[in-house]
């Protein structure tokens, strides 16, 4: 930074002499403005930096009236969302208990279908005995075996289409309606070509 050469405006007779040291008559003006300019700079250096610190604080402070802005219409919009919503609470209640009661029949079918498949094994290793003893003949064990496994086959194959195809996602023991179902497609096609 470029230096002062000039002093404070209006200097008193007590400064002059706190400046210049123990002899007043030997003033030396040039130690005077040095000494009047450092303690220039370093209140230019001490108030910049007091700027920039309070330029620091509002920008900080602004930021955070922004994120309390941000964050207070996120919960006024949650708010309105869940007014909007008659009885929320009761609807998300009972929408959690049709998905627990979804989830308990799927799994109860599951376990239909692998006790179903637990029997299967049990009559296979039954029947394998009685072929090895000599009770049944091989053809008689394999219409055994077979039939067992066409009826494991045909329980699979009707839960799982059943499940993906007609029943309702919502409610496990309802069968979902479709419009083909109800003849309502046929319907709004007359109600069209009438149109």
């Amino acid at each position: 930074m470029a230096s002062l050469n000039y002093a404070f405006p209006a200097v008193d007779r007590d400064t002059v002499q706190s400046l210049a040291g123990s002899s007043a008559q030997n003033v030396d003006s040039n130690n005077i403005i040095q000494q009047i300019n450092q303690a220039e700079m370093s209140n230019l250096v001490q108030s910049l930096n007091n700027a920039e610190s309070n330029s620091n604080n509002a920008l900080s402070y602004g930021m955070m009236l922004n994120r309390n802005k941000t964050i207070r219409d996120i919960a006024t919009d949650l708010t309105t969302q869940n007014k909007r919503v008659n009885n929320g609470a009761k609807d998300t209640y009972s929408r959690q208990a049709e998905i627990n009661e979804w989830a308990a029949q799927n799994k109860y079918d599951t376990l239909f279908f692998l006790q179903t498949l637990f029997i299967y094994f049990c009559l296979v290793v039954v029947s394998l005995f009685f072929r090895q003893m000599g009770v049944f003949p091989d053809v008689v064990n394999y219409m055994i075996i077979g039939l067992g496994l066409l009826i494991v086959i045909g329980i699979l194959w009707n839960r799982a289409s059943y499940t993906s195809a007609n029943r309702d996602k919502r409610y496990w023991n309802r069968r979902f309606m479709g419009l083909d179902d109800s003849n309502l497609s046929a319907q709004m096609q007359c109600t069209l070509q009438t149109a």
